[in-house]
């Protein structure tokens, strides 16, 4: 088991990448990796809910603790879109528009390209300052992203699914 120090310290970019919030009716709860407990937080219990200066992060505050959701963290842009509508300080308007601003991928099919790169798989979205065609460009991102599947004799999925709060592109094809 990794102690506490090597988790907050020097695993410190990792932990927050593997970081999982889960969203229920009562709460939601926060799960660091590297066999950390899961944390549980009940919407009741909590009295503000809001986005930090840079929108990058959300701020809880329950009694005198603050607790932040990075935007790294897995189940983030699903937690924006879920905070019950009881938290009148938190901006309802900025997550749906942000949510609304996210562009399909063209490598793994989910609605979630921000700034010319995809939030899910982490790819660069083709332009046509590249060299290879789009077509070309596609295959190969997503020969590296299903390499792994590929290499176990898994199925890759045909139809790309929704999840962790974004949506599928429906028009999404798979090259492979």
């Amino acid at each position: 088991m990794i102690s506490f120090l090597m988790r907050k310290v020097f695993y410190k970019k990792l932990t927050s990448i593997l970081t999982e919030i889960h969203i229920s009716k009562e709460g939601f709860s926060i799960n660091e990796p590297f066999d950390a407990k899961s944390k549980l937080f009940y919407w009741n219990v909590i009295d503000t809910i809001q986005f930090s200066e840079n929108k990058k992060e959300i701020i809880i505050k329950k009694k005198n603790k603050k607790i932040r959701l990075k935007n790294t963290y897995t189940g983030w842009y699903e937690f924006i879109q879920k905070v019950p509508e009881i938290f009148s300080d938190f901006d309802f308007k900025y997550a749906s528009d942000l949510i609304d601003s996210l562009k399909p991928c063209g490598v793994c099919g989910i609605v979630s390209v921000k700034e010319n790169k995809c939030i899910v798989c982490e790819t660069i979205v083709w332009n046509d300052k590249m060299i290879e065609t789009e077509i070309d460009y596609l295959k190969s991102q997503q020969l590296n992203l299903y390499s792994e599947l590929i290499k176990e004799g898994k199925e890759i999925k045909k139809t790309a699914e929704p999840e962790h709060g974004f949506k599928a592109n429906k028009n999404w094809k798979l090259y492979l």
